[in-house]
């Protein structure tokens, strides 16, 4: 089993690897300046750089067993935090945290990036500071998530050229993170950063998205500062997954039929800064990647339950780890 691992740069270490599970060792990597997040739809695999006045793109393409880098792109805005491509590769969206850009670029099918098609500091007309941090593309349109403005803004997309549908307006001060969309059920799930929270709400009309219910992620006993994350779902629908970094958790939530979670669970992350997890080989176990600690941590996972192990099965050394995916 293959899976991704990229982090903040330290000198001497690398930023992006192709960890082997089987062989306990990183088949590939690469060293990039701070590659938070990445994005690979076989053969290509899309890299972002964070960078306070500038955000940069790389890509690379899968051949003879190894990743050959294509092309690389800086574009207009500050602290670009997540990328996301559509599933027929003729563009890519990308989020900025510092200034608030949302900007999708053309991709060439041999994996070079084109012109930017569409840049804009996403506002809401309240003149408070504007920081994107997640898209989402579904078919003809793309969702993106403003922590700051407590907002998810829906467009319709035409190959990457965007145009306005509505706005949900969350609760103030939540601070909305990433989100997973459930479209049998036609729901998202949302994990707040600021209020530490899990929002349900109703996606069947993308012109009046409704918010239905909210879910605490902390421990009423834990007194101390914390931040959601982000979240992962089973491919069954059955179970979901939020971190926690400050109470440095991952609880885990039963989803009904219909939708609606219950509480689970509640696990040590087994380090400090859970930043991002994913649901790994066909969901036998939960990749952790805690930040602050260098360390990605592998739990199993019962398939019958959804609960996860009491101790890690694997942990991975990788320095200022921030994003983990399957391959």
């Amino acid at each position: 089993m293959k899976f991704w691992i990229s982090g903040y740069s330290k000198e001497g270490s690398p930023s992006v690897s192709l960890y082997d599970l089987g062989c306990q060792t990183a088949v590939w990597t690469a060293n990039l300046p701070n590659p938070s997040y990445l994005c690979f739809q076989e053969p290509f695999l899309f890299a972002l750089g964070e960078f306070h006045d500038h955000g940069q793109l790389t890509s690379f393409r899968l051949q003879n067993g190894t990743l050959v880098p294509i092309d690389s792109l800086r574009v207009e805005g500050g602290a670009l935090c997540h990328i996301t491509v559509n599933a027929s590769r003729t563009f890519l969206a990308g989020s900025c945290w510092e200034t608030g850009h949302f900007f999708t670029v053309r991709l060439h099918p041999d994996g070079t990036f084109g012109q930017v098609l569409f840049s804009q500091i996403l506002d809401d007309g309240t003149r408070r500071k504007s920081r994107m941090h997640f898209s989402k593309i579904l078919g003809e349109y793309i969702y993106g998530v403003n922590i700051e403005l407590d907002a998810i803004f829906c467009f319709r997309h035409e190959n990457g050229i965007l145009c306005p549908v509505s706005v949900l307006r969350l609760p103030s001060g939540c601070g909305p993170r990433h989100f997973y969309a459930d479209e049998k059920r036609q729901l998202f799930y949302c994990v707040t950063e600021y209020s530490s929270e899990l929002l349900v709400i109703d996606s069947s009309h993308r012109e009046n998205l409704r918010l239905l219910d909210r879910y605490p992620l902390l421990d009423p006993g834990f007194s101390g500062e914390s931040t959601g994350s982000t979240l992962a779902v089973s491919h069954n629908g059955k179970d979901l997954y939020a971190a926690n970094r400050g109470e440095d958790t991952i609880v885990h939530f039963h989803l009904s039929d219909e939708g609606i979670p219950t509480l689970a669970g509640r696990y040590s992350c087994y380090g400090n800064c859970p930043r991002h997890i994913a649901l790994l080989g066909k969901d036998r176990l939960l990749g952790i990647a805690n930040q602050k600690s260098d360390e990605v941590i592998l739990l199993e996972r019962d398939s019958a339950n959804g609960m996860l192990g009491k101790m890690p099965v694997n942990r991975i050394p990788f320095a200022s780890p921030s994003f983990i995916a399957g391959c």
